[in-house]
């Protein structure tokens, strides 16, 4: 029972780290290298580049759920 319950928590953590990647990043690359530092979208949120950092983070979490989903 804990199993489960572990490897989903490792999971959703993976797919939160996903998602802030993929809008805080990827999406924003281009204009955040066109301005070296940071860039301001429409909506007004400030993107910089430590948003990249979401990106190994979701791969260690997801590294992190596929052992504890491991048979011991």
């Amino acid at each position: 029972m804990r199993r489960p319950i572990r490897v989903g928590f490792w999971l959703v953590l993976a797919l939160a780290s996903a998602c802030l990647f993929l809008t805080r990043y990827w999406i924003h690359r281009d204009c955040i290298a066109a301005a070296r530092s940071s860039c301001t979208t429409a909506d007004g949120a400030n993107l910089t580049a430590g948003g990249m950092l979401w990106g190994p983070l979701a791969f260690v979490f997801l590294l992190a759920a596929a052992l504890a989903a491991r048979k011991r």
